[in-house]
């Protein structure tokens, strides 16, 4: 019997969150509610022997200034060593990540329910995750690029146009990734999932052979706390296609040079479909990043002060580049 792990992957904005509390409402599916993202990094390290519980020790110290342990630590939840290592059924990279996403997500080593995590940065991973987990099973969902760039601006203050082509290359290279996974991968659009809940929750529940049930269409708290679905308790069907009033012509038009092509491939109308394809040149990327940077550094100066800030933006660099 199949019981995990299944990641949801995505760009950032595309609906992971919804998603993940959608499907972590089945009593036979147990995710963390917080992301991860320290994976790739944790799994380029070189560790010592991680059964000797002073090396696990050291690990810990070494693992809990990333931000997904913030997260535990505001809410009270932060795991203790002891308990995490007492978890592990192996202490290799592999059963050590198991072990915390069954404690927060629920779902005992003897459970017969499926474990799993959501992090939108193992889109750019699924090799790692098939390295570690052979019978992996990834749910990618896609979101329309110009509405994802739209709302990373809201949201962080993100240039839209680096965004929409990050959104090209990543989405593209997590469907080519995704493929070589065969049946593991199962991909979705946020748009569908919006319009059709119980259909797109049911391929889900099929991909990880469970039956579908009715309390995944509904939601105990609201995902979002930033963007236009702050705060909402329901799916919103009509939380699409912004960018038809929110983006400006000349921006539409290098939106759709750039990402227009796996725009049509995915199904999603064109303001220009014959406009040229073509990429923004690297000097570009670069400056456009760096303004990203700032600008996310800033919003978390807001909410966790200076320190903080510089602390967990470090690592999830660290994360991001492994």
């Amino acid at each position: 019997m199949w019981t995990g792990p299944l990641f949801i992957v995505g760009a950032p904005r595309s609906g992971t969150k919804l998603l993940r509390d959608l499907v972590r409402q089945h009593p036979q599916i147990g995710l963390p509610p917080y992301e991860t993202e320290f994976l790739p990094r944790m799994a380029a390290q070189s560790w010592p022997d991680l059964s000797d519980s002073r090396e696990f020790t050291a690990f810990y110290d070494w693992v809990t200034r990333f931000m997904y342990f913030k997260y535990q630590d505001g809410d009270g939840q932060l795991v203790s060593a002891d308990a995490w290592y007492t978890a592990c059924e192996s202490h290799d990279v592999a059963g050590i990540f198991e072990a915390l996403c069954r404690i927060d997500g629920g779902v005992p080593s003897d459970s017969a329910s499926v474990w799993g995590e959501k992090s939108p940065n193992y889109r750019s991973h699924l090799p790692l995750l098939a390295s570690l987990w052979p019978d992996v099973r990834v749910v990618h969902i896609i979101r329309d690029a110009r509405d994802v760039a739209l709302s990373s601006r809201k949201a962080w203050g993100k240039h839209v146009l680096r965004n929409v082509q990050r959104w090209a290359d990543e989405v593209a290279q997590c469907r080519t990734d995704g493929r070589a996974l065969g049946s593991g991968y199962l991909e979705l659009r946020y748009e569908d999932l919006l319009s059709e809940p119980r259909e797109q929750l049911t391929r889900i529940t099929d991909h990880v052979g469970l039956p579908f049930d009715e309390r995944m269409l509904t939601l105990e708290q609201a995902p979002e706390n930033l963007g236009d679905m702050k705060g909402e308790l329901r799916i919103v069907p009509g939380n699409t296609e912004k960018w038809r009033d929110r983006m400006d012509e000349v921006v539409q038009r290098e939106s759709e040079a750039v990402a227009g092509a796996l725009l049509s491939e995915l199904g999603y109308s064109r303001a220009f479909p014959d406009e040229p394809q073509r990429r923004f040149s690297k000097s570009r990327m670069l400056r456009w990043k760096l303004q990203d940077g700032v600008k996310l550094l800033e919003f978390r100066v807001k909410d966790w002060g200076l320190r903080d800030a510089i602390k967990y933006s470090i690592s999830q660099v660290e994360s991001t580049l492994s």
